[in-house]
């Protein structure tokens, strides 16, 4: 069974076809890729398999299970975590308190347990920090857990935004042009950061990119949109080297 499979998912804006007929099937384990040039429709994609957006056609499965019209927050809980093309962190809070929000589909306590702090806070609060400081060790960003996120380099920034989708325990992890306004260290980092992920949680993830180095250097299979439809799927070599996917890019 895929973990996501999409059938002909669609919205409409008014009467603008943002995405149409869209397909796509994505087994346990994948690292996958979604590409195409800029206003394809590859971010509204995201937010249709995140709940941002309700479908006006078609449908969403993760696991089996139809995601289609669920909340956000719903989904998030079912398993799929992303991060943003622009990061997304708490600025102002510390980086350990920012995975520890990541946490909170594992983790409750009452309103009136923390207002008094009562017993179970101080122990839910204990092994909430124990849980997001072992996995701020997994991505080295341990000795920095007292720093305020937007204090973070950029690239750790990002690492940070991964640790905490993470933290919610996802089935599969989407990434919005992770390797947005970094440089070319960065990015190889990035993607060693990617392959990490996949191996030590044994990951499934799809990803937008532009960067076409990290694409062929991570991703097994491509989907490439073009005006909100799927211009060409399959296997990353295959899909790269196909002349209508160049002529999208680079025109005729």
């Amino acid at each position: 069974m895929a973990v996501l499979e999409a059938e002909n998912l669609g919205i409409t804006f008014g009467g603008l076809k943002a995405v149409d007929n869209f397909n796509i099937k994505i087994e346990k384990g994948e690292l996958y890729g979604l590409i195409g040039p800029n206003g394809a429709g590859k971010t509204t994609v995201f937010n249709l398999l995140t709940g941002v957006y309700r479908p006006t056609e078609g449908k969403a499965t993760l696991n089996g299970k139809v995601i289609t019209g669920k909340k956000t927050i719903d989904i998030n809980k079912a398993g799929i975590a992303r991060t943003f093309q622009n990061i997304r962190l708490f600025s102002q809070m510390s980086v350990l308190d920012n995975v520890k929000v990541g946490l909170h589909n594992k983790y409750k306590y009452g309103m009136m347990t923390g207002i008094f702090r009562l017993p179970k806070y101080f122990k839910t609060e204990a092994a909430m920090d124990e849980e997001a400081m072992e996995l701020l060790k997994v991505f080295e960003l341990d000795g920095e857990a007292d720093y305020l996120a937007s204090n973070l380099p950029y690239g750790k920034q990002r690492k940070l935004e991964i640790a905490r989708a993470l933290a919610t325990q996802p089935k599969l992890l989407l990434l919005d042009e992770p390797a947005a306004g970094m440089n070319p260290n960065e990015t190889a980092e990035l993607m060693e950061t990617i392959r990490f992920v996949r191996d030590k949680f044994d990951m499934t993830i799809l990803l937008i990119e532009h960067d076409m180095k990290l694409v062929s250097g991570i991703c097994e299979k491509l989907t490439v949109l073009n005006f909100g439809q799927v211009l060409c799927q399959g296997k990353t070599s295959d899909v790269l080297n196909n002349p209508q996917v160049i002529t999208a890019y680079l025109g005729e």
